[in-house]
This record gives structure tokens, sequence and C-alpha cells, in this order.
């Protein structure tokens, strides 16, 4: 590679993050809020002071804006934030620096004062339930660790898509240390499914299908009824002193096709009613079976009852009847 294309190659790789850096920095702005925030310390306005120090920080990374919003977190009661910004603070600050000392008896002076909470879960895992303390979530590394906490009351919760949730609260001291113990509240009723209407559908669909047969049959009985009277006429006229000519005979045998397919019509409109009515009725709910049994009058016909019926509705074609019955 040419020496002057690693040159270049330095010179970018050095001057980039300097550019970057300078973007995102504003000395003046964050002067102006450090001074607000300083004021706001001088009337102890702590709430007041700390988010200017924060909006400070967040323009230009001072380390002596970080040691002064850990001092503002402390005056307010949030140990733990203090905690966390004289950490920060003393990674900035250069080893020779004459602020580190101040700075480590400061975070020693915090951590003896926070106190340590211990979470532990049981009755379920980790995976199946979401604690928070404090609102914060606690992540399963963290269960069973002792972590600082500022002196008080806290709210632990444990909440979870199975079971009912449950909180617990406990109150800590100053540089006290405690450990509570958590589980998920009772299991949640598994919800109810809807119920499968499918072999419902099935059988309603079977029913009237049993009803179109049932219909296809009774229509072939009353046209076959109709045709009857003629038929039998015909074969009167052809076969006196039942003697048949050719057209007697052929009129015998047609009479003959026409009782069968009458007697046939009946019988599946009998089976038809009866099969759709049961399959209908097995669709309906259980209270309301009985109630329509007792509106459904007398029972189905059997299949013997529709042939008599069919015998009894051809016993009005006259001699035609006679005459099947004796040939």
């Amino acid at each position: 590679m040419p020496r002057w294309v690693l040159l270049v190659v330095l010179v970018l790789a050095a001057l980039w993050p300097r550019e970057a850096a300078a973007e995102a920095v504003d000395p003046a702005g964050a002067e102006a809020l450090f001074q607000k925030g300083r004021d706001a310390m001088v009337l102890e306005d702590y709430d007041a002071a700390c988010p200017f120090f924060a909006e400070s920080l967040a323009l230009d990374q001072a380390v002596g804006t970080v040691m002064n919003l850990a001092t503002c977190e402390e005056k307010r009661g949030h140990l733990t934030a203090s905690w966390e910004r004289w950490h920060e603070a003393l990674r900035l600050l250069d080893p020779h620096d004459d602020r580190v000392l101040f700075a480590e008896d400061q975070l020693n002076s915090i951590s003896e004062r926070l106190a340590h909470l211990t979470v532990r879960l049981s009755g379920a895992s980790a995976k199946e339930v979401t604690i928070r303390r404090d609102g914060v979530v606690l992540g399963e590394a963290t269960l069973g660790e002792e972590l600082p906490v500022d002196p008080g009351t806290h709210v632990v919760t444990v909440e979870s898509e199975r079971y009912e949730p449950r909180s617990y609260t406990i109150t800590l001291a100053s540089g006290e240390s405690g450990e509570l113990a958590v589980s998920p509240g009772a299991a949640k009723p598994l919800p109810r499914k809807p119920p499968d209407d499918g072999p419902i559908k099935t059988r309603r669909i079977a029913a009237y299908a049993s009803f179109g047969v049932g219909a296809v049959g009774l229509a072939a009985a009353i046209v076959t009824g109709l045709l009857l009277p003629a038929q039998d006429q015909k074969v009167d006229d052809n076969c006196p002193n039942k003697m048949c000519n050719d057209v007697g005979t052929q009129a015998l045998a047609d009479a003959r096709l026409l009782l069968g397919l009458n007697t046939a019509g009946w019988i599946t409109a009998g089976v038809g009613v009866a099969a759709g009515s049961v399959l209908l009725i097995t669709t309906l709910p259980k209270g309301k079976k009985a109630a329509d049994a007792g509106k459904a009058g007398a029972p189905t016909p059997s299949r013997k009852e529709a042939s008599q019926r069919a015998s009894t509705s051809l016993t009005l074609t006259g001699s035609g009847i006679l005459l099947r019955g004796t040939f």
C-alpha cells in the first residue's frame, strides 16, 4: 500500500471522532444550564437544580457537572442515583486529579447509607413472569442478587399471563439489607373455548338433506298416485275377463311399476321426514328439545305406518288395486 494512502487513512481516523464529538457539544449552553443549576442549589431547590445539571451534562460531558449532579441527587434523597454519578465521576477523573480523593470519600459515604434488597422468585420460572421493583423490571440475572436501593419503602410486583398479579411491600432503613421472596398469585382460570359447533352444523345439513330426500319421495308418491287411476282404467279396458291383449299386458306391467314407485315414494318421504326431524332436534339446546317435542304432537310415522298410508291411498284408485292384487 502506498505510504500516502496509509497517511490519509490515519488522519481521517483521527479527525472523524473529534468532528462527531464537536457536533454533540455545546459548551456555552452547557455552562448556562450549569449556572442555573448552581443557583437553584443555593436556594436548596434540588428538584429544579438536578434537571439543569442533567441537561448541561447532555450538552457537554464535564466531570464537574457530574459531581454537582451527584451532590444534588444526594440532597433530594436519591442515594442510588448519587452513588451512580460518583462512580461516573471517578471514571472521568484523571487519577492524579486532586478531586479524586473527594469523590472517593463521597462515594464511600453514600455506599454506607444505601440499603440493599435481594429479590428471590419461587413458584414459577422467571420466563413466565415479569417482576418489577418500584416499576423497574428486574431481569432473570438480577434475581437472587443483592442490589442497592434507596432507604424507604419499596413495592415489588409479580405479573404473568398465567397467574394473578401479586404485590409485596418492604421497608428498609439506611444501611439495611433485606431479602424478599416473591411468587405469582393464583393461577388464572383457563379461557373457555367457544363450543365446537362443527358437529351441530353437520347434523343440521344432514337434517336438511333428509328433508330434501323426503320431499323428493313425497313428490314421487303424489305424481305416481295421480297416474295410477288412468293406468288402472287402461288395464280394465284391455283385460276383459282377466284376459289381456298386448296393450293390456304392457299396461299391467306399467301399473305394477307405478305401484312400486308410489310405495317407495311414501316410504322415502316418511323416512326422510323422520330422519330430518331427529337430526334437527339434536341441534337444538337441551332446554328447547323437550318443548319442541311437546309441540310436535303425534310421533313420526314408522316405515310400516308409511307403507299403510301408501296402501290406503291406493284404495282410492278403485279396481286397479283389486286387479294388481289378483294378478
